[in-house]
């Protein structure tokens, strides 16, 4: 017969994903220490954490013989996908929405109504310009997506394999989480644009979210052309990518730049704009390097989090799960 310990429920866990370092940050109370392993009194607490978390009933996270796997979410969708299948992401993909009701719980401001929403990029960037010219940038991103109530998040601990964005609907909060630390500002602007376009969409609705595996690609259905368009039309303020061109990366962080200057469009969400359609990441960063643009989006992210989420008041377990944002 298989013995229920702490080490065996650990064991299950990692088997279904959730390995050692995630359970400790996500799951465990900040008190916990190896000597709370060896004592049997605290196994009833952690029990019901993991049944919490897991969304599992509590005399299964008991049976030492059940399986520990995640809530089967049928209705995924899942984009931008080369090798990793949906089972493998289904840790990743359940903890970011846990963490997305965790934020959301933890703010100040009501969830908006959908129909609020800006139906298409152009519309957003002049909502965010207030009808004056000038490039959109990370910042304005930002402060547009939190002061509407939708939250921005970059999480830190996740299991792995991961993802690089998710929009989603959770407790009627529309919510973007980023899961790679991405720290060019361009880039981060392109990607959250992209997220908030499936939400504009409406591509995902509450317990079916969008989550992009991986930028760099390819896909050309519909719903990825579409969150693109959006991505460009606020960041760029067209419906195309302008033409740039270079025989380098050097030439193409001048020529963006150039634009910048005439057409108001940040030359870093330009490069990425370019990157996403030539799919060249590389001379993309090597560019927006050139251009001293390579660093400040997780900062940026994080501020705005810190500003928006009271994490003092926040429950144990909600805590918790915050703790995977910031690290």
């Amino acid at each position: 017969m298989a013995k229920h310990t702490f080490s065996s429920l650990s064991r299950r866990l990692a088997s279904a994903g959730f390995k050692k370092d995630f359970v400790r940050r996500a799951i465990l109370p900040d008190w916990w220490d190896k000597s709370c392993e060896r004592d049997q009194s605290l196994l009833t607490d952690l029990e019901i954490r993991v049944a919490r978390f897991l969304e599992l009933p509590l005399s299964v996270v008991r049976d030492p013989t059940a399986p520990l796997s995640p809530l089967h979410r049928s209705e995924v969708k899942l984009r931008r996908v080369r090798y990793v299948e949906q089972d493998r992401l289904a840790p990743s993909i359940h903890a970011a929405l846990r963490i997305a009701g965790a934020v959301g719980r933890c703010m100040g401001r009501d969830a908006p109504e959908l129909d609020d929403i800006p139906v298409d990029g152009l519309s957003w960037r002049n909502e965010i310009n207030n009808g004056a010219s000038g490039h959109v940038s990370l910042q304005d991103i930002l402060t547009d997506l939190w002061g509407r109530g939708i939250p921005v998040v970059p999480i830190d601990t996740l299991p792995t394999p991961g993802f690089q964005g998710l929009a989603c609907i959770v407790e009627d909060r529309p919510t973007i989480l980023l899961g790679q630390r991405y720290d060019e500002p361009g880039r981060v602007a392109f990607i959250v644009a992209h997220e908030f376009g499936h939400i504009s969409s409406r591509d995902c609705a509450p317990e079916h979210p969008v989550v992009d595996e991986e930028a760099q690609v390819h896909d050309d259905s519909d719903m990825e052309k579409s969150a693109d368009l959006y991505a460009t039309q606020v960041l760029v303020g067209e419906n195309a990518i302008p033409e740039i061109i270079g025989d380098d990366y050097r030439e193409l962080a001048q020529n963006a730049a150039n634009l910048e200057s005439e057409r108001g469009a940040d030359a870093g969400a330009i490069i990425y704009a370019w990157a996403s359609r030539a799919r060249d990441y590389s001379q993309a960063s090597m560019a927006v390097k050139a251009l001293y643009r390579d660093s400040g989006a997780f900062r940026l992210l994080r501020r705005h989090f810190e500003s928006n989420v009271n994490i003092e008041n926040a429950s144990e377990t909600d805590r918790a799960l915050l703790g995977c944002v910031l690290g």
